[in-house]
């Protein structure tokens, strides 16, 4: 008998946690959760522009603040719960092909949003922290990497959506940044200098292609030693208007031997018609300084 009592009570023991488990509060819990996690959120997602301002200039920015689903564990009923972040996406208008994508984190108590490159190791110079405060429409703050602050961070509300409106925007932009890598497209030649001394004279042509309608700068580097072209370089281009003067950095592999492990940086500015600079391999290290001039 004293058996049979203690097998009804485990049983009922075990209907009772199936029927709490699949207790519709539960889900009632986590919808009540999410919503507030999204009445939070909804008070800063949009599409924002503004300024960045730095000590030595001022520059157009863009920040795209969104929610996505994040994976929380299990509920009762083993189902995936899923939590509500909020990320954020951040660019310099003069480069849209670089992207920062940023977790973020509203405290709504006191207006503060603060965004961190998801980069596992971004660059010393790098966008890496965002500290701001939320002031009506406008996020107002500090953009700082790792060696400082960076520049004064202030976002005027453009759109609720978290994508900037319409695409009729972003052709213009692409548009305006194909024209502006014509304007230093062309030929460029002069010497490659190393211990003070002229080593070798060299040439670079550049020029401007679509992917879509994102325009690229590519280019190829030869070398006046070089009659048969062995060491012609193919390059491609990173330009960054934000600096002053402009940055054109070039990367090159070898035409000839494109799966070949050596890669040359070139890194240097654009003055006018001049692009100056130093570049360096992975191979040989520091290959020279040079100062080009546009001929064509």
């Amino acid at each position: 008998m004293l058996k049979k009592l203690i097998l009804a009570t485990a049983l009922l023991g075990v209907v009772g946690c199936a029927f709490n488990k699949d207790n519709p509060n539960n889900n009632a819990t986590e919808v009540s959760d999410r919503q507030k996690q999204l009445n939070t959120y909804n008070r800063v997602t949009g599409f924002y522009t503004g300024k960045l301002t730095t000590t030595a200039t001022q520059q157009d920015v863009e920040l795209r603040l969104f929610t996505l689903e994040d994976e929380s564990g299990t509920n009762a009923n083993g189902e995936e719960r899923y939590r509500i972040v909020l990320r954020g996406k951040f660019q310099f208008n003069s480069n849209k092909l670089q992207l920062v994508n940023m977790k973020a984190r509203f405290i709504p108590e006191t207006s503060e949003l603060i965004l961190r490159n998801e980069a596992a190791s971004p660059g010393i110079d790098d966008v890496h922290t965002i500290n701001a405060k939320v002031v009506g429409q406008k996020i107002v703050g500090e953009v700082k990497s790792v060696s400082g602050v960076i520049g004064v961070l202030d976002l005027t509300l453009a759109s609720n959506q978290s994508s900037a409106p319409g695409n009729t925007e972003e052709n213009e932009f692409y548009e305006r940044l194909r024209r502006q890598y014509e304007s230093f497209a062309g030929t460029y030649v002069g010497n490659n200098v190393k211990d003070g001394k002229a080593a070798f004279q060299f040439q670079i042509r550049l020029q401007v292609v679509k992917e879509g309608i994102v325009p690229k700068i590519i280019g190829e580097l030869t070398r006046s030693d070089d009659p048969k072209n062995t060491a012609t370089l193919t390059l491609t281009g990173l330009y960054r208007g934000e600096t002053t003067p402009p940055s054109l950095v070039l990367t090159g592999i070898p035409r000839l031997f494109p799966s070949s492990p050596y890669k040359a940086t070139i890194d240097g500015v654009l003055d006018g018609d001049t692009y100056k600079g130093t570049w360096v391999s992975n191979v040989n290290g520091f290959e020279g300084e040079f100062v080009l001039n546009k001929i064509k």
